[in-house]
């Protein structure tokens, strides 16, 4: 009982390793950097699967990359504003502007050659 405890517990705080964005300091948040935004849902198993990957990738990340969070039952506004209607979906944003787009689980190597793509 105590390990299903632990892995729930490690679960959910994967989830909030990383800034949330808000409409209010989401633009000034992006501006003029390479950034990859998470949006996500609490309720959605692919994406506390997509949190652990984006654990394992800031390891390993160029440091010209940042990633933030989008809690899509919080910020739906956002959501529809970047057309997201599937979970989880990674949007690639350079210098405030999206790039790309990402919807399902991806590895940490595909994140890695994802940034390369759309950030050199």
């Amino acid at each position: 009982m105590k390990k299903i405890i632990l892995l729930m517990f490690f679960s959910i705080a994967s989830l909030f390793a990383y800034e949330e964005l808000t409409v209010d300091n989401f633009d000034e948040k992006i501006k003029d950097k390479n950034v990859i935004i998470d949006f996500y849902a609490v309720w959605c198993p692919p994406c506390k699967i997509l949190a652990s990957n984006l654990e394992d990738f800031d390891v390993v990340k160029p440091d010209n990359v940042e990633v933030f969070k989008v809690n899509i039952d919080d910020q739906m506004v956002l959501a529809k504003k970047y057309g997201v209607s599937k979970l989880p979906t990674l949007v690639y944003f350079k210098n405030g502007k999206p790039v790309n787009d990402y919807v399902g689980i991806l590895s940490v190597e595909e994140l890695t050659q994802t940034s390369k793509e759309n950030f050199n």
